[in-house]
């Protein structure tokens, strides 16, 4: 068997590796079926028994009796003598193709059955069939497919080892040769003869006969052929005038420039040494690829991955600068700036690339340490609802605050007032209260509702978003998806936060002390300025 790499499975054919050979039996009769040194009894009983086991065998068996060859008029006898009939194959594709496998890799058999069968694995399995056949013909001997060719058979399965790059180069050529001067339809050129004309692996002569093979067949067609010849310097240069010689009879125009190139290439040492140069990169290359495939490598990118998403995570809950912009900004109640600035907050949660990095720190992760896949949050069934330990502040609860911050301030003019008695003015004294305990409180409630939005902010990043990156780092995802869903409403808590302070900044604040209880000869003043202030 070759040093190949067996393919698994075949087109049309779903029968394992391991089961695509025959068993000893099986091998005995095929060997003996196609042995014209026995005796007649001896290959009819064969042809016999392989009808018997049917399936592979039989195809197998078949394909041995119709193989054009020397053998076929002594088969044909034999199939007459045992009564077996072929014409109406009762076995199935999958049995025909394995069948194949039989006859291409049973070492008894003459070779030029087990090539017939190797051709016709070949076509029917393309790239996985020319695979097979690898497998199970010698590595070496290949040569046969030029003879193959020449006589009109084998074309495909010839391209294919012409285009193979493990395949020995010498024998490569000759069978490139014979494909060089088929008669294809059309002028064709394969893409074999083209490959092996440019490889700087073959010979300089051997490059030189294809492309003059495909110039005696079809002129136009081997221009291409014979100026990557006469250009390439690692070519002789006899074998490129050569070239050039051939160009003259086909095209005089094209002759011309390849021969005034000449002067212009390097010479064959400069050019095998860039071309050896090349290949010591391609082998640098390929063993950089190697190395970069080593399960340490692909650990230690999986682990350079993983650390580079959580480090972009963590980055996204560190942004102090918005703490100090929203502070510039509410201080100058800069309504534009503070809604710049919860914008900046809410798309910090509510990005989607924040879910989407979490979902592949997942996966990377498990691929790492190994384990299942959690579902992602929209496929888990959950009962339970995102925590919400955020602070809240509604707009009830402002007004209260508001409220209780005007009683405290009357409360304690009350006070002053029952100790130092009143102005001479009272009503005036009252209108400066007013004003005073409405401009106090309104500062109050806009510290307060900014102070919320602040609060907001500083649990966040101090707590809500190092929870999310803690539970991200001990890989616990389901906690980790909980605290960004708790973000998000948190988020929700910032733009709330931020229309109360906008509304508590547009308002003038106002409060009517005479909801309030007051002792009797403060209610009869305040009752008299009540009325002042009505008429005023």
């Amino acid at each position: 068997m070759g040093d190949v790499e067996r393919p698994e499975l075949l087109p049309d054919c779903d029968v394992p590796a391991r089961f695509r050979q025959p068993d000893d039996v099986v091998q005995t009769c095929l060997v003996r079926l196609a042995d014209d040194s026995l005796g007649e009894n001896w290959r009819t009983s064969s042809l016999q028994a392989c009808e018997i086991r049917g399936g592979a065998a039989l195809a197998a068996a078949s394909f041995i009796v119709k193989t054009p060859g020397p053998w076929n008029e002594g088969l044909q006898r034999i199939l007459r003598l045992s009564g077996v009939g072929v014409d109406r194959p009762s076995y199935s594709s999958a049995e025909y193709v394995v069948g194949l496998c039989y006859v291409a890799g049973t070492k008894g058999l003459p070779t030029g059955i087990r090539h017939r069968a190797a051709d016709a694995l070949v076509e029917r399995g393309r790239d996985a069939g020319y695979a097979e056949v690898r497998y199970l013909l010698p590595r070496n001997g290949w040569g046969w497919l030029a003879d193959a060719v020449r006589e009109g058979w084998a074309v495909w399965t010839a391209s294919l080892f012409a285009e193979d790059e493990n395949a020995p180069m010498k024998t490569r050529m000759r069978v490139g040769l014979a494909l060089a001067e088929y008669e294809y339809p059309g002028s064709y050129v394969p893409s074999a003869v083209e490959q092996l004309v440019a490889d700087p692996a073959a010979t300089s002569a051997d490059r030189l006969a294809l492309a003059v093979a495909v110039a005696q067949r079809a002129p136009k067609e081997a221009v291409s052929l014979l100026c990557c010849v006469a250009s390439d310097p690692l070519i002789q240069a006899g074998h490129r005038m050569q070239a050039i010689r051939e160009l003259d009879e086909i095209d005089i125009v094209v002759a011309e420039k390849m021969r005034a190139s000449q002067t212009r290439l390097p010479t064959v040492q400069v050019a095998r040494d860039r071309q050896r140069e090349a290949a010591e990169r391609a082998q640098q290359e390929a063993e950089a690829q190697r190395v970069r495939e080593t399960p340490e490598a692909v650990v230690g990118r999986l682990e350079s991955e993983v650390e580079e998403i959580l480090g972009d995570l963590r980055s996204r809950g560190s942004a102090d600068w918005l703490a100090d912009d929203l502070d510039n900004h509410l201080a100058e109640s800069d309504w534009e700036g503070v809604s710049q600035d919860v914008a900046d907050i809410c798309g910090l949660v509510r990005d989607e690339d924040v879910e989407s990095a979490l979902r592949l720190l997942e996966v990377l992760t498990r691929v790492r340490y190994g384990g299942e896949v959690d579902r992602a949050p929209d496929e888990a069934p959950s009962n339970a609802a995102p925590g919400q330990d955020f602070p809240t502040l509604s707009r009830q609860e402002l007004e209260a605050y508001a409220r209780t911050e005007a009683e405290r301030s009357w409360s304690f003019w009350k006070g002053l007032v029952e100790k130092h008695g009143w102005d001479d003015d009272p009503s005036g004294e009252l209108d400066h209260q007013l004003h005073e305990v409405d401009q106090r409180v309104g500062e109050a409630i806009c510290q307060k509702a900014g102070d919320h939005l602040r609060e907001l902010w500083n649990h966040l990043v101090g707590e809500l978003w190092p929870a999310f990156m803690a539970a991200a780092e001990e890989r616990d995802y389901g906690a980790a998806r909980e605290h960004l869903a708790t973000a998000r409403l948190l988020a929700d808590e910032v733009q709330h936060a931020q229309t109360l302070w906008r509304d508590t900044s547009a308002e003038s604040y106002s409060f009517d002390p005479m909801t309030m209880s007051w002792p009797r000869d403060f209610w009869l003043v305040m009752e008299d300025w009540r009325r002042g202030t009505v008429r005023r």
